[in-house]
């Protein structure tokens, strides 16, 4: 349990240290940047986060929008997947659909607690 919630903020923090904005001020570049988070279960940056990010002020308030709804996009498709199995393939799970499905966390933790991922 302690190695999978060491493993787990790793991978979190490996991703903000990645984390680099689209160097293009095309809406859809910013719509991508913000869906692929989400789809791989990461928390979505704050606007004071992309601010921080932003070294050449190219974030527009247009482009953080254009960020947030993909990432919007993306969080719905992420959870629309069976929170059980994710459990069960013990993924990290980083609390992103509890407002969508109060009972995500709960499937999701149930499946890691199962043997069906086991041989």
């Amino acid at each position: 349990m302690r190695l999978l919630a060491i493993g787990a903020a790793l991978v979190l923090l490996s991703a903000c240290a990645q984390t680099s904005l689209p160097t293009s001020a095309n809406v859809t570049d910013w719509q991508t940047f913000g869906k692929q988070p989400a789809l791989d279960g990461l928390i979505e940056l704050s606007e004071e986060r992309i601010a921080k990010l932003d070294e050449t002020n190219r974030a527009t308030p247009e482009l953080v929008m254009a960020y947030q709804s993909g990432y919007q996009e993306g969080k719905k498709e992420y959870c629309e997947q069976s929170a059980y199995m994710l459990g069960v393939r013990d993924m990290p799970y980083f609390g992103i659909c509890d407002d969508i499905d109060p009972f995500f966390q709960q499937n999701y933790e149930s499946g890691r607690h199962s043997t069906a991922g086991e041989y």
